[in-house]
């Protein structure tokens, strides 16, 4: 993307971090790369785990605190979701959403279990919200933030800037089909991912007029057999979304692309190593977007060392 120069106005630093369940947590070694080479930013935007990210940072600029949010998601495997498992599948599937992965997968998509409109009541989630952010609101962030949420009623997206802090997030993080939607000023929310994966936009419309995008979703990659239907359903779906990636990053004027493929989306045992990733991929592309800063204006340049 031609990059665009701010002359009359002052320049406005959006950071979209992006939905990636447990790669989102390479958005916490962004951040400590960002915050060590005294990058300004001036809004936070996040979906689903770039939201949790975002806010808990926003709130006290702290990375420490983000290093905690890291060691509660790595003992995700508390949580509990009844599907039709026996003790011993249960015991040998640690992860709930694997779980919901593996069960789609065995062919059991036309069960009567999917009746249902969740699979789990989210309380586990609910905790660790609770626990990060408590009655905290969107005034008390010392950085600007919202979070985007997608409306079940309208089918469209929300962006979520007022009130409390937990509801946006829980919206925010409400993956379809396994935690129940949350009903909000009238709204049926659920899963920012599901409309806005890296909320560029969204940053763009609140008044940011250079966002630094990080994008946590893997590249689609060429596969040659597919075994059943569902297997082609979740392929085109993959697909769509693929598509539907690559367009919104195309608005944005630096994207950080941290090297999480191999880490499951639902896996968050290894918080650490995924941090590292976002501090590898952050460094990498430290000089391009001083570069990219310095050119678009001199005077915000100065920033950085005064």
């Amino acid at each position: 993307m031609e990059l665009k120069v701010v002359a009359k106005e002052k320049l406005k630093v959006g950071l979209a971090l992006g939905g990636g369940g447990a790669r989102g947590l390479a958005h916490i070694g962004v951040l400590k790369v960002l915050k060590r080479e005294n990058i300004p930013i001036d809004l936070i935007v996040g979906t689903s785990m770039g939201a949790i990210i975002g806010a808990a940072y926003a709130l006290k600029k702290d990375i420490s605190t983000l290093e905690k949010i890291a060691e509660k998601y790595s003992k995700i495997g508390e949580f509990n979701i009844n599907l039709s498992f026996s003790e011993k599948e249960k015991e040998d599937k640690p992860y709930f959403i694997k779980k919901m992965s593996d069960f789609l997968k065995k062919g059991y998509i036309l069960n009567l279990e999917l009746r249902r409109k969740y699979l789990n009541d989210g309380e586990g989630l609910k905790k660790i919200i609770n626990d990060l952010v408590g009655d905290k609101v969107f005034a008390d962030t010392k950085i600007p933030f919202a979070a985007v949420a997608a409306d079940l009623i309208k089918g469209e997206k929300v962006i979520l800037n007022q009130g409390k802090l937990f509801n946006a997030l829980l919206a925010s993080a409400s993956i379809p089909g396994i935690f129940p939607p949350i009903i909000l000023e009238g709204k049926i929310l659920v899963d920012g991912g599901i409309v806005d994966v890296v909320p560029i936009e969204a940053a763009r419309s609140l008044g940011a007029n250079f966002i630094i995008a990080v994008n946590v979703s893997p590249t689609l990659k060429k596969r040659f057999e597919f075994s059943n239907a569902v297997e082609i359903l979740f392929r085109s779906d993959s697909i769509t979304s693929n598509e539907l990636i690559k367009l919104q990053l195309s608005f944005a004027d630096l994207v950080i692309t941290p090297k999480v493929e191999r880490f499951h989306w639902s896996n968050f045992s290894k918080p650490e190593k995924c941090i590292r990733e976002g501090e590898i991929a952050a460094q990498n592309v430290l000089s391009e977007l001083k570069k990219k800063l310095k050119r678009v204006t001199p005077s915000w340049w100065k920033r950085l060392f005064y």
